[in-house]
Order: C-alpha cells, then structure tokens, then sequence
C-alpha cells in the first residue's frame, strides 16, 4: 500500500477525484460494453419502427400490384374463354349470340354441348305438312282449313 499523504488544497483533492472517477468509468465501459443507453435504445427502437413501416407499405404496394394483375389474369382468361366458346359456336353451325349459353368446363364439353344445341335446334324447325292430316270427308271446314283461309285473308290484305 502506498503512504498515506495530506491534502491540503482543493486542486489536490479535485486531481484525486477525477483520477478515481476516471478508473470507475474506465471499469465501468468494460463492464457494460455493448449494451445500450436508454437514449441509444429509444434511437434504435424508433429506427426500426420506421423501417417496418416503410416495409409495410413497401407490402401494401406490392400485394395492390399483384391484385391488378391478378384481375388482369382473369379478364385475359376469361377473354379467350369467350373467343373459344365463339369459335365452337360458330363451328357447330349457332348464331353468335348462342356462344354465352355453351355450358361445360373445356373446350370438349363446349363442343359437345354446341353439337347438341345445333342438333335440338334443327330438329326444332319442322316445317308444316303441305297437306291436311285430317280426313276431308265431313264436309264442314276443319280448324286447319278456316286457319289456313284466315291467313291467306290476311296476307292479301
């Protein structure tokens, strides 16, 4: 141990204590080297909030982005969904305005159900016997004929 000297005046004691206090600082920067100051902390806490928001909206942007092209994905398909139901429709011989009817999942099944539809429809323009399947022995006119003369009176009108 060193010998014990006197102080006498105030600078002596103000070296003393800043030679002390700057052992303790020294000791204690080792002793909590790499921990942060509550100021420090905030700083970097307030850092880091900034950064996940510009993330957030970094996000935001790009999930609107792909939403569009999303719905630009589906316009598309559903685009050539009805370009081929159009070209089905008018290959199985039906009226353009039939293509939205075409019912089924794929391409196949819209043929399928253009051919049926095209067959349904030319079996349902049957034309009229030329002659009167009622038999022409009564005399009296039958309903076929007086609609028959009624029509031709209103064709020569």
């Amino acid at each position: 141990m060193s010998e014990f000297t006197i102080i006498e005046t105030q600078e002596q004691l103000d070296g003393i204590i800043s030679e002390r206090l700057k052992r303790d600082r020294e000791v204690q920067a080792k002793k909590y080297e790499g921990w942060f100051s509550p100021d420090n902390h905030q700083k970097a806490l307030d850092e880091l909030n900034q950064r996940i928001k510009t993330l957030e909206d970094a996000a935001s942007e790009s999930e609107k982005a792909l939403a569009e092209k999303d719905a630009e994905i589906a316009k598309g398909a559903q685009y050539r969904t009805d370009l081929e139901k159009t070209r089905i429709a008018l290959a199985a011989g039906l009226k353009i305005e039939y293509a939205d009817r075409l019912r089924g999942e794929t391409a196949e099944e819209w043929k399928q159900d253009a051919e049926a539809l095209a067959k349904d429809f030319a079996t349902a323009h049957i034309t009229a016997p030329l002659g009167s399947p009622e038999p022409a022995s009564t005399g009296t006119p039958s309903t076929r004929d007086k609609f028959a003369e009624w029509m031709q009176e209103k064709m020569n009108q």
